[in-house]
């Protein structure tokens, strides 16, 4: 910003020369005697004379003005802002650009150019020589002062988004700093990798041959295969293996049903057989007494053996009543459990029959492997043993569940019988209460 300052350009005919060392205090007078000097000097002419008779003409989109010798040039300059582009400073003489020879140091003139499209020939100047000069310098130094607060308001306007300007501009330039050694280490990395792998390439080569690379997709290649072919078939065989021992434990569970009722009957059996045994000891005793006692009248015996035919049928009727209910719950019971024991023989045949036939496939996998991979099929066969050895317990498992089925119904008909044994063994007896069950 110092050296835009300190300098300014003039067209001294038909050239451009820059006056440098411009300051607050610099006016139109001391840039019109350097300029006559430089000239001056080379041509080996005296300015002493004719310095007076130049002066500097201020030129803007074909329009003129002659700035007086006072004139704080490098002030005016920076009034213009923006349109400094469009500002041109020509040295010129008096004579030539006025057309009186009045009086001219605070002087200012708009003057058509003779490049200007609205100028013509017969267009005069407009002389302010009317005017004194103290007003004259009032009205320019008026003008610079609305040139400056308009340049102000643009400055000030314009400062915030320089500031942006700038950051960005210094972030732009760190980001490409950045990428640009980001790129030079990713391009030492890629000729680092290209050495690596061929070294590793070329070691290859001497280990295993120069086609080691076709081999070893072929090899992987069959490998894969075969692992994928054996995963797929384990899995499916283990889904079956589980779904089989799941089975297998409901099984278990439903032999367990069976023996906890099973325990439960022989419960209620002997509760039975201790309550009638009970009544039985009573009825004995009760018949030992009444044999012991005088016997009654024909009209008390009358009555005492319609009572006691009442109780004795009383009796019976109960008996009955507890015995039907025993043999319902008993039958609903014995049901229940052989139509679950039947859903899972069917559900353990359907699974037997499935373990066949995956043994089937697993045989004949087994065969289709050949020689190549006996550790595979020693492995296939300790699992066809483990199959074999699960389908025997399964068997064992259904023999035994049904053979607790057949001692259940053995043991039924007996608890029934049982039931009727003592029934006919307590029917000369004493009635029992009510509240047998």
């Amino acid at each position: 910003m110092e050296s835009e300052e300190s300098k300014i350009s003039v067209w001294v005919c038909r050239e451009e020369k820059l006056v440098f060392g411009l300051s607050k205090r610099t006016t139109c007078a001391d840039v019109v005697k350097v300029l006559l000097e430089d000239q001056n000097s080379q041509h080996g002419l005296s300015t002493a004379s004719c310095s007076q008779s130049y002066c500097i003409v201020e030129k803007w989109r074909g329009f003129e003005r002659i700035l007086p010798n006072k004139t704080k040039i490098s002030r005016l300059w920076f009034a213009w802002g923006e349109e400094q582009r469009n500002v041109k400073f020509v040295l010129v003489k008096s004579e030539a650009s006025l057309a009186n020879h009045g009086a001219r140091s605070a002087e200012a003139r708009v003057v058509l150019s003779k490049h200007s499209p609205c100028g013509t020939k017969g267009t005069g100047r407009f002389p302010i020589g009317g005017i004194p000069p103290e007003k004259q310098r009032r009205v320019v130094r008026k003008a610079f002062r609305k040139l400056e607060k308009i340049n102000n308001k643009r400055v000030q306007r314009d400062a915030s988004s320089a500031e942006k300007m700038e950051t960005l501009v210094h972030l732009v330039i760190s980001q490409d700093h950045t990428i640009r050694q980001q790129i030079e280490r990713i391009t030492e990395l890629d000729a680092d990798i290209e050495r690596c792998e061929a070294k590793v390439h070329v070691d290859r080569i001497k280990r295993h041959g120069v086609n080691y690379v076709q081999d070893t997709y072929l090899v992987d290649a069959a490998a894969a295969s075969s692992r994928e072919g054996d995963k797929v078939c384990s899995a499916e065989t283990l889904a079956k293996f589980e779904e089989y021992v799941r089975q297998c434990d409901e099984v278990v569970r439903l032999q367990e049903e069976l023996w906890e009722q099973d325990a439960l009957i022989d419960i209620y059996t002997g509760q039975m057989q201790e309550e009638l045994n009970h009544r039985w000891m009573q009825r004995r005793t009760e018949e030992l007494w009444s044999k012991d006692t005088p016997p009654l009248p024909s009209s008390e015996a009358d009555t005492a053996s319609e009572n006691e035919l009442l109780l004795e049928e009383e009796r019976i009727r109960t008996q009955l009543d507890a015995s039907l209910y025993i043999g319902l719950r008993l039958n609903t019971d014995l049901e229940a459990i052989r139509s679950d024991l039947d859903l899972t023989q069917e559900i353990c045949v359907a699974r037997e029959k499935e373990m066949k036939d995956l043994l089937e496939k697993v045989n004949t996998l087994g065969i289709e492997e050949g020689s190549g991979s006996e550790e595979r099929c020693s492995h296939g066969t300790d699992d066809k043993m483990g199959m074999m050895s699960t389908l025997e317990r399964k068997s064992e498992w259904v023999e035994q569940a049904r053979g607790l089925s057949k001692a259940h119904s053995v043991n039924d008909d007996d608890s029934d019988t049982g039931l009727s044994s003592l029934h006919s063994q307590d029917s000369d007896s004493h009635p029992v209460c009510e509240s047998l069950v």
